[in-house]
């Protein structure tokens, strides 16, 4: 398991873009992840060649993206646990498949960054949703 301390946390909607994006850094330097869904895949079609792509995608600090990747979410106190599956390890150049990020930003409103993934989390095809733990 690795733990991040991020320091900058933010939620961003355009209508109907939804991102929650967490990074070591103000200025956009360290690690980064930034959850993501178009709100529009929940109206996905049927026997589609890419499934993965009518859902939610994770990107890391360096632009690598991976879609419908988390296996379990969990809220802890001040913090995060995310499980990514092996796909999401391979395609994002991660190091592990569990990370904890630790919210150290000022004035976050945790329930809204977790009620922010939730929606985020299961948006499109339900075989991609995670396991929520305590969200």
């Amino acid at each position: 398991m690795i733990s991040i301390v991020a320091r900058a946390v933010g939620v961003e909607e355009q209508t109907p873009l939804l991102m929650v994006g967490f990074a070591e850094s103000e200025d956009g330097g360290g690690r980064a992840f930034h959850f993501q869904c178009d709100l529009r895949r929940n109206e996905y079609e049927e026997g589609s060649n890419w499934p993965e792509g009518e859902s939610y995608c994770v990107s890391n600090e360096g632009g690598l993206t991976r879609f419908g990747c988390v296996r379990e979410i969990e809220a802890r106190e001040g913090a995060i646990r995310v499980v990514f599956t092996e796909g999401a390890v391979r395609d994002l150049r991660l190091t592990d498949s569990e990370y904890v990020l630790e919210v150290a930003s000022a004035g976050v409103d945790m329930a809204q960054i977790l009620s922010e993934l939730r929606r985020i989390l299961t948006c499109g095809r339900p075989e991609y949703h995670p396991q929520f733990i305590g969200i």
